[in-house]
């Protein structure tokens, strides 16, 4: 990377950092950058590589990272720029410049600076309070991924969240150091107007980080010995620290996938939500979401109060409080064997021992925290605090469940899962949308063509049509007679006629198709292409109106004809113009007074009607009985 910032902590061996204190921890922020080794001016005998990766590292006896990390930006940057790790002035310079600035900035919410509790909770949402839960339980907690300051500020602002811990750190680099047990004795006043009196007086802050446990923000492999101690917080971007058989963490969280994984279910049902629990931290997620900005997460887009960082810590503070309170609430009862409040005395909730997870608070009886908290306060300071659970509402079953699912959802990732394939659905569809309207556009075109054309047929004017077939016509013959109340079989185009059907041919004649009739056989010319082409480029309403015009004289054609052929006085359609390049059958011209027989290959108009016109059967058993064709 670019640039990267790690938090770590150290154990002080040498001797004080400063002259006037003696802390026993050592709390250490490094800036470190890279510059290709070709650019400097002058470069050391140690540099044997095209790439030269320097630190610049800061000590300080406090854990003040916030106010130390845009400093130490500037002075890395100026190092870098001098082109030449020889010249430590700025360094000297800036130590100087550090110390000064930095006393008088020694304040809760110096210390504070360094967090942020709206990423941690954007980021993990309900799982917050499970890493809560777990914290004050003094279980393995460990973080994975990248980048390193990421990594290091969510372990800081989940400490953050027990009131006052990050303010008493000083026994947090070793799982050896126990300072603050034996320097804390019970408060034996109490100013409720002061906030600090009244942290004491509730043994507060928590005292997570003691024997036999240890935090450490970014753990090295040189330390991973360390963590076969009882408890830890740590944070890693090494795999290997991550595998240890013999110190597996009881969560490990990795930052990159959001996701938990725990080593034992036991451990997990511990620290599993009740209803209450989830109904209070769906209030905080949604407070923090309303207001989120992505250009600058640490502050809400309203800039409200609600929402804040010291809105959340304010939350968590009274979770905390309230926490404690219940569970001296729940001691007090198993020592008097009073089961209610009211014998009690006192105000609350009478299931907040439930509201907060029985199994939790049994699991916390048997920590150092709890048995170092229970000897520096009150066994009635639940007089002080109310021991009932900070959620305003009581959640219903409904409710309840409906906060589950939507929160398992949200686990699964199913919007980031689906997305790439409902993108090539999306892809799927718009291009199937969009071949398919254009076959609707080729049939639609096809559709107004054919009426253009039976349009064009109605006028009179003949137009071939490769793909429009017009009204069959069966090629007949003596031996292909239907009997009555049979279909026949239709063909078209004409099939050419047999050999002995050719024995007699004669020149076709020309014959103009009598309006209204569509014609038997179609001959191409470029009038009739050009006729055609003009008229397919009419409208769809004017096809229409032709159409219905053409179906209204073939109506007409065929009532006359009926009528004709039943008086016996009928007369066969006269034969078409022929192709060119084929050889037609025609009807030789019968005598006069004589009833006219259908020869073979005499190309008839269409058949197969029935009722209330005539079939081509009735009229071959006429043509039958009037004359007896030869051979």
């Amino acid at each position: 990377s670019a640039e990267d910032y790690a938090y770590f902590h150290l154990t002080l061996e040498n001797g004080p950092v400063t002259s006037g204190s003696h802390p026993d921890t050592v709390f250490g922020i490094s800036c470190n950058k890279q510059i290709a080794a070709s650019d400097l001016i002058e470069k050391d005998a140690d540099v044997s590589r095209s790439t030269v990766q320097k630190a610049v590292v800061v000590l300080a006896s406090k854990p003040l990272f916030g106010l130390i990390r845009d400093r130490l930006c500037v002075v890395t940057n100026a190092l870098f720029n001098q082109r030449d790790f020889r010249d430590t002035h700025i360094l000297i310079d800036f130590a100087t410049m550090l110390e000064g600035s930095i006393k008088t900035q020694l304040t809760e919410s110096g210390i504070y600076m360094g967090t942020s509790l709206r990423e941690l909770i954007h980021k993990f949402r309900q799982r917050t309070l499970v890493l809560l839960k777990l914290l004050m339980i003094q279980r393995k907690i460990m973080f994975f991924g990248h980048p390193v300051e990421r990594l290091c500020t969510y372990q800081y602002s989940l400490v953050s969240l027990i009131p006052n811990l990050l303010l008493a750190l000083e026994d947090t680099a070793s799982p050896n150091l126990d300072r603050r047990s034996k320097d804390t004795s019970k408060p034996t006043e109490l100013r409720t107007s002061d906030r600090n009196s009244l942290m004491r007086y509730l043994g507060l802050p928590l005292n997570v980080f003691g024997k036999d446990s240890f935090f450490q923000p970014y753990l090295p492999l040189q330390q991973v010995d360390m963590l076969k101690t009882q408890s830890w917080l740590c944070g890693t971007t090494n795999s290997i620290v991550t595998q240890q058989r013999d110190s597996l963490p009881d969560v490990l969280v990795n930052i990159e996938t959001n996701t938990f994984e725990f080593k034992d279910p036991k451990v997990e049902r511990l620290v599993t939500l009740t209803p209450a629990d989830r109904k209070w931290m769906d209030d905080i997620v949604r407070d923090v979401n309303d207001g989120w900005n992505e250009t600058d997460p640490s502050r809400p887009l309203t800039m409200e109060f609600k929402g804040s960082d010291d809105y959340l810590r304010a939350k968590f503070e009274d979770y905390v409080c309230s926490a404690l309170a219940s569970v001296k609430y729940a001691d007090y009862l198993i020592a008097t064997g009073k089961t209610d409040l009211g014998a009690v005395g006192t105000t609350g909730d009478e299931n907040c021992v439930e509201n907060f997870g029985e199994a939790w608070m049994v699991a916390f009886r048997q920590t150092n925290a709890y048995t170092v908290w229970n000897q520096q306060t009150d066994p009635a300071l639940f007089d002080i605090c109310e021991p009932r659970h900070p959620c305003e509402s009581k959640p219903t079953v409904i409710s309840d469940i409906g906060l589950r699912l939507a929160e398992g959802l949200h686990e699964l990732k199913v919007a980031e899962t689906v997305a790439p394939a409902r993108e090539a659905i999306s892809n799927a569809i718009s291009v199937g949308s969009t071949g398919l309207f254009r076959a609707f556009e080729g049939v639609r075109s096809e559709v107004a063509a054919r009426l253009a054309r039976q349009q064009t047929t109605s006028s009179g004017v003949a137009t071939p049509s490769p793909t429009l077939d017009p009204p069959k016509t069966p090629e007949m013959s003596s031996d292909r007679l239907v009997s009555p109340g049979t279909t026949s079989r239709i063909s078209y185009p004409p099939q050419p006629a047999t050999s002995s059907e050719t024995q007699a041919t004669s020149t076709p004649a020309t014959s103009t198709p009598r309006r209204g009739m569509r014609p038997l056989s179609l001959v191409p010319s470029a009038t009739t292409a050009a006729s055609a082409a003009s008229v397919a480029t009419e409208t769809a309403s004017t096809a229409g109106a032709a159409a219905k015009a053409t179906i209204s004289s073939w109506g007409s054609f065929l009532a006359k004809k009926a009528a004709e052929y039943k008086k016996g006085t009928g007369t066969p359609a006269p034969p078409p113009t022929p192709d060119a390049t084929k050889t037609a059958i025609v009807p030789p011209t019968p005598p006069p007074g004589s009833t006219p027989h259908t020869p073979s290959g005499y190309r008839s108009p269409p058949l197969g009607f029935k009722g209330a016109l005539w079939t081509f059967g009735e009229r071959a058993e006429q043509a039958d009985k009037d004359t007896k064709p030869s051979t």
